[in-house]
């Protein structure tokens, strides 16, 4: 636990961290339990039981004995011993916030709200994932056959013996969304929140948003959730809408800090955007320079040098994938590379004849062009 006050503006935030394993991205959970007018909880991490169905059984990998030796509720426990040491329970919450509709931000609302009787507001583009109990089954099964098109050894597909071991019809995996978020600005939950604000930040899922604690013309902290992070890159499902929310994020001028949902503070918030910024124009321009001949998706996520640690080629990585695909895809909105052939069906890519600068001042183009919208995937 962690605590961060602003002074003189009564609002306060306890940062409580969350077991996640690390293997798959980027580790432990924090969720931010914010002190306003409302006490607002932003983010919920999952189940502790549900940990080695969605993590380690749904990429084919071994349970690691210390993950497996875990409390089943060591999440729940850790949520109620967070609140008791901020001098609150579960009674005092008016108001659960989530960042967006993946696993680890969304899936232990339901126990929450059981227990405080707190109403949920998110995003609505990301309600789809969050209201339908099915859609962990879906986004499962999709992502499958997403990863065969990109050229990715797969191991055994889900078969209905892992799917009853998700207990989808005894464990309730959905979320009621009281307040659906539409607009920006003040926080709202009935009445307006005094000193939080909602940002939209899309690109890390269609919905994200973050909060902005802080009164006008005073100190401000960044909640991003996922869209920044400390340690590591993340991964966009959409890079044009990402690149957008990191503009839109440098011209919302400084931040004291931001406390994202994974690791350690951000202190200087301008040098991560541009971090990042240099960090997605290399990646498409090594993914331009892959594509030199016909390459597949796999292909360019294996290439040495790509990512920091060397992917292994013969081991599914639907992650690894997931961030050579949304290059490749800008990149194709861009004219710099097009899709040259299907083979077994894997789609391959080749590269325009020009230089990678000609072809990433188009992709500035794009993102500067707000009416432009990304093409369906493949």
């Amino acid at each position: 636990m962690r605590r961060f006050d602003l002074p003189g503006q009564g609002l306060s935030i306890t940062q409580i961290t969350t077991f996640c394993p690390d293997d798959f991205g980027p580790g432990h959970t924090n969720l931010h339990l914010i002190e306003a007018d409302k006490l607002i909880l932003l983010d919920t991490g999952v189940p502790t039981r549900l940990i080695a169905t969605l993590f380690y059984s749904r990429f084919g990998r071994q349970i690691p004995p210390e993950v497996e030796a875990l409390p089943p509720d060591l999440n729940e426990r850790t949520l109620a011993k967070g609140f008791e040491l901020a001098g609150r329970t579960f009674n005092d919450l008016d108001l659960l916030v989530l960042s967006h509709g993946h696993w680890d931000h969304f899936l232990l609302g339901d126990h929450i709200v059981r227990q405080s009787g707190a109403k949920v507001a998110a995003h609505v583009l990301d309600t789809p994932t969050i209201c339908n109990p099915w859609s962990t089954l879906l986004l499962w099964t999709t992502g499958w056959q997403q990863a065969r098109s990109l050229g990715m050894p797969l191991f055994n597909a889900m078969n209905e013996s892992q799917a009853f071991r998700l207990q989808l019809q005894t464990t309730n995996l959905a979320l009621e969304v009281d307040f659906p978020i539409i607009e920006q600005g003040s926080l709202e939950a009935d009445i307006p929140v005094s000193g939080v604000q909602v940002k939209h930040l899309p690109g890390h899922s269609p919905g994200s948003i973050g909060l902005i604690v802080g009164e006008d013309d005073e100190d401000k902290v960044l909640l991003p959730g996922d869209v920044l992070l400390d340690a590591i890159t993340p991964i966009p499902t959409d890079l044009l809408a990402y690149l957008r929310t990191l503009e839109d994020l440098e011209n919302m001028g400084n931040f004291v800090l931001a406390l994202p949902a994974h690791g350690d503070e951000i202190r200087d918030v301008k040098a991560r955007l541009a971090f990042l910024w240099e960090h997605h124009r290399r990646r498409l321009g090594l993914t331009h320079h892959v594509c030199r001949k016909p390459a597949s998706i796999w292909d360019v996520a294996t290439t040495d040098g790509y990512f920091d640690v060397p992917v292994d080629p013969g081991e599914f990585n639907f992650l690894a994938g997931l961030e050579a695909m949304i290059h490749v895809e800008l990149l194709s909105m861009a004219g710099g590379v097009r899709r040259c052939d299907i083979r077994d069906g894997v789609h391959y890519f080749l590269a325009s004849n020009e230089t990678f600068e000609a072809v990433f001042g188009r992709v500035m183009e794009l993102v500067r062009d707000r009416a432009i919208i990304p093409l369906a995937r493949f």
